[in-house]
């Protein structure tokens, strides 16, 4: 105060010079702190999903399916077309794979630092396999702390709709290492977290990319889902329907930053078994029938359509991408 009672003076303020603003929103979108920036991008990636679920009512305590789906390009009026659509199983489906979980405690000792890191931090092991630096690399690292943000509220719908027990409701030798979730099983968080940022990676390289059971990053995301198996918190299936759900997460984020075409996908729990009641297991040479549709689990339709547009996600993806393709400079 007493520095500006100096220097100020009592001369009459004369008014500066205005000029309107030349900056686009996307770019103004910059200017804003990261978090606020990021509830903006959030928000428009949120606005183009729905959800359906199958036989609900108020009565009822969960549903048989639901569906996440996404808002058509071009249409007047809200129309939406489906993303993925999940099926649960029935309880006697978990009851039988719960002695699979059971088996899996023998690799608890092994597992356990990158378990407890797991609970923690998912992207610094994909940064073991690609050269993902949070400085070198600023907007690729946001884009994909997003893609992990999103895939909360998306899963938790699902979770919540079709209300699947956790593995240590039949049993009590399972005694998870860590402490359980409190929302249901199905689909794995984790899983459907990890498949998301290996798509997103996927299709950062290439926008017509294939998923590759046998990459390092979809190993990455195959062992981190079995590592919530070994822990004790989810049934192989959980990672399952969480595989299907996470790619097509990742093909609506990359899709909606690029006009791409976007496809649907379903998984059904009811038919991701061994026959007879045998339970099944999860892993990239299963994931590998599943995503060229040799599983009759699952489907990744040819229906493709232009995704919408999402011009400040657009904004971002396209920083990530010049970022990418100058991280040999």
């Amino acid at each position: 105060m007493r520095s500006r009672d100096a220097i100020v003076g009592t001369e009459t303020i004369a008014l500066p010079q205005t000029k309107p603003s030349r900056l686009k929103i996307a770019d103004r979108l910059y200017r804003l702190p990261r978090d606020y920036r990021d509830a903006v991008l959030m928000s428009e990636l949120l606005e183009d999903l729905a959800f359906v679920a199958e036989d609900y009512s108020p009565t009822q305590e969960t549903s048989q399916a639901i569906a996440v789906e996404r808002r058509l390009a071009g249409c007047g009026a809200a129309a939406y077309v489906p993303l993925a659509k999940i099926t649960r199983p029935d309880v006697a489906d978990f009851a039988n794979a719960a002695p699979l979980v059971v088996n899996y405690a023998e690799l608890r000792s092994d597992r356990m630092a990158e378990i407890l890191a797991q609970q923690q931090y998912l992207i610094p092991f994909l940064a073991s396999i690609l050269p993902l630096d949070p400085v070198r690399n600023p907007a690729l690292a946001e884009m994909l702390e997003l893609g992990l943000a999103l895939v909360t509220p998306v899963v938790m719908r699902v979770k919540l709709a079709l209300g699947c027990p956790r593995p240590n409701q039949f049993s009590d030798r399972i005694q998870p290492m860590i402490p359980e979730p409190a929302h249901p099983t199905l689909p794995s968080g984790h899983a459907t977290q990890m498949f998301t940022l290996a798509t997103m990676l996927s299709l950062l390289d290439d926008p017509a990319a294939k998923v590759v059971s046998d990459s390092q990053i979809y190993r990455l995301a195959c062992r981190i889902a079995i590592n919530r198996t070994v822990a004790g918190v989810h049934f192989p299936i959980d990672s399952a329907a969480g595989a299907v759900l996470g790619i097509q997460l990742g093909r609506y984020l990359m899709a909606r930053g690029s006009n791409g075409q976007l496809g649907s996908a379903t998984f059904d729990g009811g038919a991701f078994n061994g026959g007879a009641g045998t339970p099944r297991d999860f892993h990239y040479a299963i994931l590998n029938q599943m995503v060229t549709n040799q599983d009759p689990s699952t489907r990744f339709n040819d229906d493709a359509t232009t995704a919408r547009p999402a011009p400040l996600w657009t904004s971002l993806c396209q920083r990530a991408a010049k970022e990418w393709g100058d991280r040999w400079s």
